[in-house]
């Protein structure tokens, strides 16, 4: 097996330093196929860069600017740092805007312009641009730009703006069969299909869990010992462990025999999900109805937690007893972090409650409706093919979608295959 060092061994000295003191996991291990360091830069600063040897071994440097970023990425991996060149750009904050939303989580990006601007500088950095360089660039410039700060301690100081880091939403059922596996599943594939984002699907039942099933998908052993060894946790490992469905959806899940006591701690939790908040734009996690510490965890660090109900009494009386007992009890609906979504809808014909009846209940209108279609939902389970896909069933998950992403469907800015 490769050792730490030969990993980072491409990664150029001035370099390394910064990328572990601005990422979430420390020391950072570069994941296998994204660059740590990319440039899009004009042919000067690629002449200095290439002259001075700044950048080296797995870094790339791309001739052209912020446009051909956000082109390029949009199709590959983000790197861990990028330089990129906003020259000349009439809307700079739009457009880094834009680039925001091809990368990747953990990406720290460095500005190259030539405007001396302390306003542009300011917004540049509210917008999550770590540093703004203004030509002409020298070596002295841009080595200083790529060494962090330290304190008076020696200690690593904030050199950089806080890193994006993806989003996590966990699912849990208000009771049992209400299909809570099934939505987070068609979400996670709509995320990665529709809107073209990286999403890791984690199924944290080791021993029952059906993501990987509902995909057909092999489970890579390996899970259950990372949990158990969370000093372990690292990039490579989740991405040894992890099982790739289509180009930007990962599976992490578990089956582990049934007569074994799987155990695992809340710290654990914390870990895993650090690290793929890092490296993936949204992490959807399946979690048990099971009151362990370290499920409860799972929900209380979630960004956004969904409770799948359906319009059964039993199931209304248990999802506000859980929405209470996750202390989501804001007064108006933008403090919730807890949003709940009706599944099988019509399912309880006339003796299911009305939607209506749901909302008093909720105190709240679900977020979203799904229809009970079984005719839709039952084969596409049985042979692994995906409900979302289909636009009854669709329109229920891209509602979900849009709540949790603030946006429908991927809004193509550009093509990849254009001239």
């Amino acid at each position: 097996m490769q050792s730490q060092a030969a990993r980072l061994a491409d990664m150029d000295t001035v370099v390394e330093p910064l990328l572990t003191a601005h990422t979430a996991i420390e020391p950072i291990l570069i994941a296998a196929g994204r660059p740590p360091v990319m440039a899009f830069v004009d042919a000067d600063t690629e002449r200095l860069l290439h002259e001075t040897s700044l950048l080296s071994g797995r870094n790339q440097v791309i001739r052209g600017g912020i446009a051909t970023a956000i082109k390029y990425l949009n199709e590959h991996r983000s790197p861990y740092l990028l330089l990129v060149d906003i020259s000349g750009v009439e809307l700079p904050l739009s457009k880094v805007q834009m680039l925001s939303d091809v990368c990747e989580p953990g990406t720290n990006v460095i500005a190259i312009g030539d405007h001396n601007d302390v306003a542009l500088f300011r917004d540049l950095q509210d917008a999550g641009v770590s540093n703004y360089l203004v030509k002409p660039l020298t070596r002295e410039l841009v080595t200083k730009a790529l060494t962090p700060k330290t304190n008076g301690s020696g200690e690593m100081g904030r050199a950089a703006a806080a890193l994006k880091l993806g989003k996590m939403v966990a699912f849990i059922g208000a009771r049992g069969g209400v299909g809570a596996t099934t939505v987070a599943v068609n979400l996670a594939w709509y995320l990665a299909n529709r809107q073209s984002r990286r999403v890791a699907l984690v199924d944290l039942d080791l021993q029952h869990g059906d993501c990987n099933l509902l995909f057909n998908a092999d489970t890579t052993p390996g899970l259950r010992d990372a949990l158990a060894n969370p000093l372990r946790l690292d990039p490579l490992l989740l991405e040894r462990i992890m099982t790739q469905h289509g180009e930007r959806l990962f599976i992490l899940g578990g089956e582990e025999p049934i007569q074994d006591h799987v155990q695992f701690t809340p710290a654990a939790i914390d870990t895993l999900f650090s690290v793929l908040r890092s490296q993936f734009h949204y992490v959807i996690v399946d979690v048990p109805r099971i009151p362990t510490p370290a499920y409860r965890r799972a929900l209380e660090i979630a960004d956004r937690r969904v409770i799948v109900v359906d319009q059964t009494m039993r199931s209304m009386r248990d999802a506000v007893r859980l929405k209470k007992a996750l202390g989501d009890t804001g007064a108006e609906p933008g403090e919730h972090r807890t949003i709940f979504i009706l599944n099988r809808q019509g399912e309880a014909g006339s003796h299911g409650l009305s939607l209506n009846e749901v909302t008093n209940v909720l105190q709240g209108k679900p977020t979203s409706t799904i229809p009970f279609l079984p005719k839709l939902v039952t084969p596409a389970a049985h042979h692994a093919t995906v409900a979302a896909s289909q636009r009854k069933f669709g329109n229920g998950i891209g509602a979900l979608a849009l709540e949790i992403s603030g946006r429908a469907r991927r809004r193509r800015w550009f093509s990849s295959r254009a001239k």
